[in-house]
């Protein structure tokens, strides 16, 4: 473990390290990884703290993605379910029900990925670009333009996680509007669009939503 944070293991139990957690000394970080509060919080730590998450084998070619990469980046008291990656390689698992992570295996162009500490996450353009697009994304997977809404309980519980990826989109604008600006997060989703069928008509709506539901330019 980097120095500083601590997961249940043959230094502490999980009882111990939650009365470390109760006398002060450490932290929740993420999931079941502690960090003495000592460190600040900060974007290197949080990405530290996912990578640990992760299978060993899956540690080396993994990008940080989705929501777990708008929370390494903004952080926030809401923390990934699941510590989501994509990798370019093939990583098989037989386990996937248990795991704590989700893999997407796509390309990433290099100027879509940034390195925090040295674990690789994807930059906020192409982490707003893919949690609108539903790519690492727990609850709420389909597209934020093609998102359904109905009055049942199911597609209500999918309305609120739609909800919570704006929120984060919005964020990530607010944080470097420099990069998520509306026409290059537009320009950056149909991109990714790119080969599939009515990209233009689609380029409209995404443009139009991004403006009225992010950017605050309604039309």
């Amino acid at each position: 473990m980097p120095e500083g944070l601590y997961r249940a293991g043959p230094q502490f139990s999980a009882a111990e390290l939650q009365v470390l957690v109760h006398e002060g000394a450490l932290r929740p970080l993420v999931a079941d990884v502690y960090a003495s509060v000592r460190l600040p919080d900060s974007p290197g730590l949080r990405a530290l703290g996912c990578r640990e998450l992760l299978a060993p084998g899956l540690r080396a070619g993994a990008v940080l993605c989705g929501e777990t990469a708008a929370w390494v980046h903004l952080g926030g008291t809401v923390r990934p379910e699941k510590v989501s990656v994509i990798t370019d390689g093939v990583f098989r698992r037989t386990t996937a029900a248990f795991t704590g992570w989700q893999v997407h295996q796509m390309p990433l162009e290099p100027g879509h990925v940034v390195h925090l500490h040295g674990i690789a996450v994807t930059s906020p353009l192409r982490t707003a670009a893919d949690v609108f697009l539903g790519i690492g994304t727990s609850a709420s997977r389909s597209a934020l333009d093609q998102s359904a809404q109905q009055p049942e309980a199911a597609d209500r519980e999918n309305t609120r996680a739609s909800a919570r990826r704006w929120e984060l989109i919005r964020r990530l604008a607010d944080a470097d509007p420099e990069a998520v600006s509306a026409h290059r997060l537009t320009a950056q989703i149909v991109h990714q669009l790119r080969g599939r069928t009515a990209v233009p008509r689609r380029q409209e709506q995404i443009s139009a939503l991004l403006r009225s539901r992010v950017f605050g330019v309604r039309l």
